[in-house]
């Protein structure tokens, strides 16, 4: 049994229709007009709707357009009653998702009919619709155990890979600060190293792949795996190094990808330091009076091209950090930080946190802070400082508490 409003001001065709219904089964209420339709739709919504148009039909469509704009009885089906040549009625009716129209005088009988043909079909939508639901739920369900495995996999694949980054080493009289911060919390494409060559020549490596995400990460280890075993391998000969893993690297880079990198060699008893840069950017020595400059030097990113010439274009930069001098390496994420005027944070942002941080700080912690990276950052974050300290050291005397392993270059080359 179904519930029905019939709209009508015709008492003659009210009574026939409301007769023929209600021996149906059916209840039916009767508004003579569109107001007490609508209040008697919003009081018990009607299963089916029959509105009888008049003359223009105007307030009828206004009526029905209304409805359509009501999320409860937006879905009741509508049958239109019409003049014969009434087609502006009609063609509005479409336009108001009715389910059938008849043209009056109404045969009584095919409009019962058409009435179960309706409620038939409405009760199948519900069926179909309570389906897609049910479907649908089951989707969202899905998607969020996969969700739930995704992101529980990418926090594992995180804490692996940060894992495996290497811990700053503390050697007697070098203080080395580094700040990490991947984009979005996970894995990123920016990596470093550090690692001992001899008991006094300490290994630094920065880099930074393009690209963000999972593929980025496998990259980065990839390419951190490589440029360690070349330095390894040739001794600390950068240009060397640097083109082995060139080498390595090229023949398996995806199309349009690429490694920027640095890798410097730092004797923490004299304080020589070596560095051969490739596509990062250049990297910041504050000597102890203060004053900041900028070491640019020459070389391709890695990956781009397979070579043997490709390292002939790497420039090698060598100085000594005297006591009290910085270094700071870095990566291009905390230079493109946007300030509060709109500006990049870039070298000189470098130089201003420089000149206000104190010599006895975390300098790469401080660097990141005056940025404000923590929230303007849009890119990976990987900032190093290496400060030289006031303290003499005798030549062989234990340079950190971390002992290195010597590796020939077939151990090297196995470790791979």
């Amino acid at each position: 049994m179904a519930h029905l409003i019939l709209i009508s001001n015709d008492a003659a065709l009210s009574g026939s229709i409301e007769q023929d219904l209600k021996a149906g089964k059916h209840t039916i209420s009767v508004a003579p007009d569109t107001e007490k339709a609508l209040a008697a739709a919003q009081s018990m919504r009607p299963d089916l709707m029959i509105c009888d148009l008049q003359e223009s039909g105007e307030k009828e469509i206004q009526f029905l357009e209304s409805l359509q704009k009501d999320r409860k009885l937006m879905r009741v089906p509508i049958i239109l009653l019409v003049e014969g040549k009434n087609y502006t009625a009609i063609l509005g009716g479409y336009q108001c998702d009715i389910y059938g129209i008849l043209k009056k005088p109404v045969d009584i009988e095919h409009l019962g009919v058409q009435v179960e043909t309706v409620l038939r079909q409405t009760v199948r939508n519900k069926q179909s619709r309570r389906r897609e639901r049910s479907e649908l739920q089951s989707q969202i369900l899905r998607l969020e155990r996969e969700i739930s495995a995704t992101t529980a996999d990418l926090t594992d694949a995180a804490q692996n890979f940060v894992t495996m980054l290497a811990s700053p080493p503390s050697p007697k009289g070098i203080r080395i600060n580094c700040h990490f911060a991947p984009a979005g919390g996970f894995v990123g494409g920016d990596f470093y190293d550090f690692f001992w060559l001899d008991r006094r020549r300490l290994a630094v490596v920065v880099g930074d792949v393009t690209g963000h995400g999972i593929q980025a990460a496998v990259i980065q280890s990839m390419a951190r795996k490589v440029i360690s075993i070349g330095t390894r391998i040739h001794n600390g000969d950068l240009r060397e190094a640097l083109r082995f893993a060139n080498e390595e690297i090229a023949p398996d880079m995806p199309h349009g990808k690429f490694v920027a990198g640095l890798v410097g060699v730092l004797d923490t008893i004299s304080g020589d330091w070596a560095h051969a840069r490739c596509g990062v950017p250049h990297p910041v020595l504050q000597q102890p009076d203060g004053s900041i400059q900028e070491i640019v030097t020459a070389g391709l990113a890695l990956g781009l091209k397979r070579s043997p010439n490709w390292a002939d274009t790497v420039e090698v930069f060598e100085t000594n950090l005297m006591p009290g001098a910085r270094l700071i390496l870095f990566s291009d994420g905390i230079l493109e930080c946007k300030q509060e005027d709109g500006e990049e944070f870039d070298y000189p942002g470098m130089r201003r946190a420089l000149s206000k941080i104190p010599s006895d700080v975390d300098v790469a912690h401080s660097i990141a802070n005056i940025a404000q990276a923590g929230h303007r950052a849009e890119d990976d974050v990987l900032i190093i400082s290496i400060t030289r300290e006031g303290v003499d050291l005798i030549e062989g005397e234990p340079e950190d508490e971390t002992s290195y392993t010597e590796l020939s270059r077939d151990d090297a080359l196995d470790s791979f």
